[in-house]
């Protein structure tokens, strides 16, 4: 007898349809993007939908931008100088107020032996960045951008050399008491007639060369000018001037290599791309 015919396969029955979670939105309710069953998320916006189970271990979640306000915030930072001018280490200014010094503070240099255990303190307040000497033995000092007047008293530095400018004073009496019966004047160079002293000095606080300014105008450089350093390579040939306009003294930067540093006195601003010297550190203000 011939064999049966096969039996057909029994129809499969079809997937329910998948339908939406308990309370689950058709759409985003912020943003109104369409939302699948299941969505925890919106794929649109990252609003979390109501009803959705909760979200796997370790998955990723939608991140948001932050906010305009906070990406406009402006940072203050230091930027360390190199011996040889290319830029070094960079400490970002996150309080309000850093401390900086030898062995103590937030930026530190431990091996400067010319930078107090406290030396200086940075406040960063509404975008200004500000710079005070906390009583330190040997200053701040910034670099120069312009032409400033200078007082008796004031220190400026040009390559390794610290200066101070002093009011004239008199001239110390030579010890040649005249011989008995010799009612001669003493014979000498003619008296100058100096309006300032530039001293200089030397490690150590002692003094230096002590050079009387007698001209308007007094250059100071390595190669030219009435005050030299020639022994001094990180001096310009013209470096500086100082001059004296009806008694008030000013100095300039003629554009050197190293420029001319100025020494703070309490308090002052700082500005972008400002440069202030601290001990043998050279350090250039970013508030980009």
């Amino acid at each position: 007898a011939p064999p049966p015919p096969p039996a057909e396969p029994a129809p499969v029955a079809a997937a329910p349809a998948a339908e939406p979670l308990p309370g689950a939105p058709a759409a985003c309710p912020r943003c109104h993007a369409p939302a699948k069953p299941g969505d925890v998320f919106c794929s649109g916006c990252g609003q979390r939908l109501s009803g959705g189970e909760a979200a796997p271990k370790g998955a990723t979640m939608f991140m948001h931008m932050a906010s305009p306000d906070a990406a406009r915030k402006p940072r203050a930072r230091l930027v360390l100088i190199k011996p040889d001018g290319s830029e070094g280490t960079v400490f970002t200014l996150a309080a309000e107020r850093t401390m900086l010094g030898r062995s103590q503070g937030v930026v530190m240099f431990p091996k400067d032996p010319f930078i107090s255990p406290r030396h200086a303190e940075l406040i960063f307040k509404d975008g200004q960045l500000s710079i005070t000497d906390l009583d330190s033995l040997n200053g701040i000092f910034r670099k120069m951008t312009a032409e400033e007047p200078i007082v008796p008293g004031t220190c400026f530095r040009i390559g390794r050399q610290l200066l101070r400018l002093e009011v004239p004073g008199g001239f110390q009496d030579l010890e040649a008491p005249p011989k008995a019966g010799d009612d001669s004047q003493f014979w000498g160079s003619p008296v100058p007639q100096v309006w300032a002293r530039l001293v200089q000095i030397l490690e150590g606080g002692k003094i230096g060369e002590i050079h009387l300014l007698t001209q308007a105008e007094v250059m100071i450089g390595r190669e030219e000018g009435e005050v030299r350093f020639p022994d001094d390579g990180y001096i310009s040939s013209r470096h500086c001037l100082l001059s004296n306009r009806q008694g008030d003294c000013f100095l300039r930067d003629l554009g050197s290599s190293n420029g001319t540093y100025l020494r703070i006195n309490g308090s002052t601003p700082l500005s972008h791309d400002d440069r202030v010297q601290i001990g043998n550190q050279v350090l250039r203000v970013d508030l980009s």
